[in-house]
């Protein structure tokens, strides 16, 4: 098996991805999620689906979703 563990400055596991011997993992991704993590921590927002360094993020309640998707919906 292979793993990969994302743990937040709390020591709270935060992403966690266990690989069969054969898969092999994505460490691109990896950097993406340390990354949207550091981002959550920073700004308070969440990341959506997608999210890339530079992108924005957005508050998770119903108005921020809203908010959001108006903004962003045709990139999706």
């Amino acid at each position: 098996m292979r793993a990969t563990f994302v743990i937040d400055q709390k020591g709270i596991v935060r992403h966690q991805v266990v690989n069969d011997e054969p898969l092999g993992r994505n460490m691109d991704d990896v950097v993406r999620v340390v990354e949207a993590l550091q981002f959550f921590e920073t700004h308070g927002q969440v990341c959506p689906a997608g999210w890339q360094k530079g992108d924005a993020g957005m508050v998770n309640t119903p108005d921020g979703v809203a908010a959001y998707l108006s903004a962003h919906g045709d990139q999706l």
